[in-house]
């Protein structure tokens, strides 16, 4: 056998070896990931069956919770779509003392002890997410019962993100909706845009909207958010949301030192002229407030429902803590389907047989 051969035969072994390792202790390091966060959640489930009520029951009656508009239209929705399995009016009874055990899904009142049925009372909306989570104790009491519905809702919340006049990918009337806030300064974020690529492409039943959280540290997420958002003007959002993640680490070298806030040149220009803005009008759309308030808006929601990192996502209400890849997606899509339907699991698992079908003609 020549020396050469034998180099490469070395070689060889070695770079087997180092992926074998490294493959075993990515493996062991995901292994403990995924177990830690299914054994913390494993917890506090069990607390919650387990544990004594937390909150103080008002007594608030059926009438009382008639005359407020998230009581209305989350009735509208479990009527007319048929959430409430066709047994809504039979048992609404049980269903308000549920609300009444039921801690408020907004943090500050819940830690005082507030009832989910009493925050319904509050003139002022008290926090966004009342609407759904009525939906989602209806969809625990339907396929649980009471007993076990109060646990989820000591564990779980439901909070839509307003996505109505955002752009958006995939079918308009795709029936979930995948939420993320993101900023183009964080690496993490550029790593989640092959996964939401991958997910848009092998599913026709997910519409993906993108929300602004620019990070106070990273220093050109600001103007990278008000560029796609001065391209939204021109209708090439995701034409400009694609050119700045695919800047990477050279992000920063799009802005410029020092930005007239009159005139001149703003950030990102060459890539607003690669993807054919009207630049002059471009320049005006970075500069405008409407634009500034857009971006500001989407932050703001974020820090109000407790979205402080990125990328975060919600997929329909639901935030999504686990990881969107394989066949984690189809599983958390089905439960997001089979919600929509009045039907919750503890557990991940495809939605029955029949629940967000398309109805035969």
């Amino acid at each position: 056998m020549s020396r050469k051969l034998i180099v490469w035969l070395v070689l060889a072994l070695v770079l087997l070896g180092s992926a074998g390792f490294g493959g075993y202790h990515y493996g062991k390091r995901e292994g403990i990931r995924s177990g830690y966060q299914w054994g913390l959640k494993k917890g506090r489930v069990e607390a919650a069956r387990k544990g004594p009520p937390q909150v103080r029951s008002a007594g608030v009656s059926l009438e009382a919770l008639e005359a407020t508009a998230a009581w209305r239209r989350a009735i509208a929705k479990l009527d007319g779509d048929g959430a409430g399995g066709g047994t809504l009016s039979a048992d609404l009874s049980a269903f308000v003392g549920l609300l009444n055990q039921a801690p408020s899904p907004c943090a500050s009142e819940a830690r005082r002890g507030t009832s989910l049925a009493s925050s319904l009372l509050k003139k002022d909306e008290v926090c966004a997410g009342l609407e759904d989570q009525l939906l989602l104790a209806r969809a625990a009491q339907n396929s649980l019962g009471s007993d076990e519905a109060l646990a989820v809702l000591r564990v779980e919340r439901r909070l839509q993100p307003s996505v109505e006049g955002r752009p958006s990918r995939g079918p308009a009337d795709a029936p979930v909706v995948l939420t993320e806030w993101g900023d183009f300064e964080c690496p993490y974020c550029v790593r989640a845009q092959k996964m939401v690529s991958g997910l848009l492409k092998s599913r026709s039943d997910v519409r993906v909207v993108f929300k602004h959280l620019p990070l106070s540290f990273h220093k050109a997420a600001m103007p990278a958010a008000l560029a796609a958002e001065a391209a939204s003007e021109q209708g090439l959002f995701w034409e400009m949301h694609d050119a700045l993640f695919a800047m990477g680490k050279s992000l920063k070298e799009g802005v410029p030192s020092k930005i007239d806030p009159d005139s001149g040149p703003v950030a990102f220009e060459e890539q607003a002229e690669s993807i054919g803005l009207d630049m002059e009008r471009y320049r005006a759309d970075y500069r405008s407030e409407k634009v500034f308030e857009r971006v500001r808006s989407d932050a703001e929601e974020a820090r109000r429902i407790g979205v402080n990192g990125t990328p975060s996502f919600f997929l329909d209400g639901r935030r999504v803590e686990e990881r969107l890849a394989g066949p984690m997606v189809d599983l958390l899509v089905a439960k997001a389907k089979a919600e929509q339907q009045g039907v919750f699991s503890w557990d991940l698992k495809p939605a029955p047989a029949g629940v967000g079908e398309e109805p035969s003609e």
